[in-house]
């Protein structure tokens, strides 16, 4: 959601170096941490997992985290891939809840944040007593259908190389894939667990489970008001950006105040790099917008800067 104030301009004269600066108020949504307290906005991220000896760590592995890094996709970056998956064969002697695992993660990836999957436990599976399908069926074997239920706990590790923190977060989960198996309605309990651990049969629910997973990890939203400055009897270029900024046309009121910085007035010159970090951040480069917001400090310190750095870091988690 974006809205601004009623255009109800603020004179913020003892607020602002400047000789006659103006501000006003825009109020938009900003995407802020998860429920689990990690801020991956604007962050790389790969997702590595673990696997044994028992195929079935690999295959139940592969698939909760290609739906965890699918779901991520799909907020943090439109739906692209951009989250890459990596293999770790287990070393039973291995720690890999330590910070160096994970510190050695992100080197090799070369990645931001980095989670690692470990291998799951998986209990003992019950299958329900098979029923008749109604309608035309394939096949004789598939005549009935059983809903298996294959108890699963996971543990995944994250380390966020920006997190002030600097340290390795753990979480755990448990749960049931629910699977659905068919047969002739004479094969026995065992064997159909053992067609619900299959490809077809587990995959698709541990995809599942893992973009379900995937949620505590997803931004928060909330609303927050940000200053824009403007001269109200300077050169047009001022007037003109606040109308794209007041209409959140942030590349085109950038462009507006790109023809501002050579102004002999250092304090203009100031708002203008002001406007511009803003403009950056809006348009979700943080990292570039704090070097604006160090320009403006150059020429002459804007009062306003330093909540607007202080806003940066707090959404970006970046310190």
């Amino acid at each position: 959601m974006n809205r601004i104030s009623p255009l109800i301009v603020l004179a913020v004269s003892a607020m602002l170096s400047a000789c006659a600066p103006q501000a006003f108020v825009i109020i938009t949504e900003m995407r802020g941490p998860s429920q689990s307290g990690l801020n991956l906005g604007g962050k790389s991220i790969a997702l590595a997992y673990l696997y044994g000896e028992d195929p079935r760590d690999t295959l139940f592995n592969n698939a909760i985290a290609s739906g965890f890094a699918g779901r991520l996709e799909e907020d943090y970056f439109g739906g692209r891939q951009q989250i890459e998956l990596f293999m770790l064969q287990r070393d039973k002697k291995g720690n890999y809840a330590s910070k160096d695992t994970l510190v050695n993660l992100i080197l090799d990836t070369g990645r931001d944040v980095v989670f690692l999957f470990d291998v799951p436990e998986f209990g003992v599976p019950t299958v329900s007593t098979p029923e008749r399908v109604t309608g035309t069926v394939s096949a004789p074997d598939s005549a009935y259908r059983s809903v298996a239920k294959l108890p699963f706990t996971t543990k995944v590790y994250v380390y966020d190389s920006m997190n002030k923190d600097d340290k390795v977060l753990g979480y755990a989960g448990s749960n049931n894939l629910a699977p659905v198996v068919f047969s002739d309605g004479r094969v026995d309990v065992e064997t159909l667990a053992g067609k619900a651990w299959t490809m077809a049969g587990m995959v698709p629910e541990a995809e599942k489970a893992g973009s379900k997973a995937a949620a505590s990890f997803l931004p928060t939203w909330k609303e927050d008001s940000f200053f824009v400055i403007y001269y109200d009897r300077a050169e047009q270029a001022w007037n003109r950006a606040a109308e794209f900024a007041y209409r959140y046309r942030w590349k085109e009121a950038m462009d507006e105040w790109m023809t501002l910085l050579q102004n002999r007035n250092k304090d203009k010159r100031a708002c203008a790099a002001y406007n511009i970090g803003l403009a950056c951040f809006m348009l979700g480069q943080p990292e570039l917008a704090l070097e604006w917001l160090d320009r403006s400090d150059r020429d002459t310190p804007v009062s306003l800067s330093r909540d607007l750095r202080e806003k940066i870091k707090n959404y970006t988690g970046k310190q």
